[in-house]
Parts: C-alpha cells; structure tokens; sequence
C-alpha cells in the first residue's frame, strides 16, 4: 500500500512511503521535502494508481 504520514506541530512533517508486507515501509519523499498536502496527495494517488494498491493515511 502507499501511506501517507502527516505529523502537525512546530515542525509539519508529511512523509510518502511505500508499504511493503514483510519488508517494512521505504520513504519515497524526504523529510525536508516541504510538499503541500495537495502535492503529496496527488502524488500518492498517482502512485497508488500506478501500482493498484489502495492509500492509508497515519
């Protein structure tokens, strides 16, 4: 699946992973890459898309 993770406080934080069973997530923005939650939404559904695996939202 593809996660997206936001983190709201002094330092916002929104990450995209891709999940993979049995091997963990792997991080496909950095952390300082400051997207829009637009930005990483539409990225996450392309992808999502792409790949036909639902989006999970942490």
């Amino acid at each position: 699946s593809i996660r997206i993770e936001f983190k709201e406080g002094i330092y916002t934080r929104r990450v995209l992973y891709l999940e993979i069973r049995g091997q963990g997530a792997i991080p496909l923005t950095r952390t300082d890459e400051n997207l829009t939650p637009r930005e990483i939404e539409q990225k996450a559904a392309e992808l999502a898309y792409f790949l036909r695996v639902p989006i999970e939202v942490f």
